[in-house]
């Protein structure tokens, strides 16, 4: 019997932006219950990369989720990527967002989830407010519910942790630490220096656009 495909399985990528190489040949691999921190210094490329896998930057080589490739409907379904700057609808409430967000992903019970993230993060009173006038941090409780109330089989956060007060990254951290223990998988860029006390997790280290595992 062949075994699952891997959450994510990563081979010789390689993205050029205006005639840049970005990255070059990067290769890795998550299986189910990896918890992955990708660390390196500001223009290394983390962000670069985490676009490229879920496929929307035009880039080289081979990217599969879960055994598809990276850009079809298949593998579409089974991850949900989250940006370093949340993006939002300005014009729906936190609720609101729970509840479509559970539509657009045809997951019934992600609007229950998102909300009893909302409540873990201490906005259970602001559910009928909306998001354009809450802090930095607070948009970025509401993107990181609304992500991790799906819970899809791989989860990828671009700097989940920027912005938030130490109770909600440690709320976060143990988050993803279940997430992992529950046999999903994550992957998600980070300073390695602000998170080594609270997150346990696989370190990729991300220098001039080459990775080192």
């Amino acid at each position: 019997m062949s075994a699952d495909p891997a959450p994510l399985n990563v081979v010789d990528l390689r993205v050029r932006l205006a005639g840049v190489s970005v990255l070059d040949e990067v290769t890795f691999r998550l299986a189910a219950g990896d918890v992955a921190l990708l660390v390196g210094p500001n223009g290394a490329g983390k962000s670069t990369l985490l676009r490229a896998v879920i496929g929307l930057l035009p880039s080289h080589g081979e990217v599969e989720i879960f055994g598809r490739p990276n850009r079809s409907m298949s593998a579409r379904s089974k991850f949900v990527f989250s940006p370093d700057d949340p993006a939002l609808y300005e014009d729906l409430t936190l609720r609101e967002h729970a509840r479509l967000n559970a539509v657009l992903y045809g997951r019934p019970d992600a609007d229950a989830h998102a909300l009893e993230w909302l409540g873990a993060f201490g906005l259970e009173a602001r559910l009928d407010e909306y998001p354009g006038t809450h802090s930095r941090g607070m948009r970025q409780k509401l993107a990181l519910a609304l992500a991790l109330g799906l819970e899809l089989p791989l989860t990828i956060l671009d700097e989940p942790f920027n912005g938030l007060d130490i109770a909600s990254q440690e709320l976060l951290a143990a988050g993803l630490q279940a997430r992992g223990a529950a046999g999903g998988a994550v992957l998600l860029t980070g300073h390695q220096r602000d998170l080594e006390s609270v997150l346990e997790a696989r370190r990729l280290e991300l220098v001039d656009g080459t990775l080192r595992a």
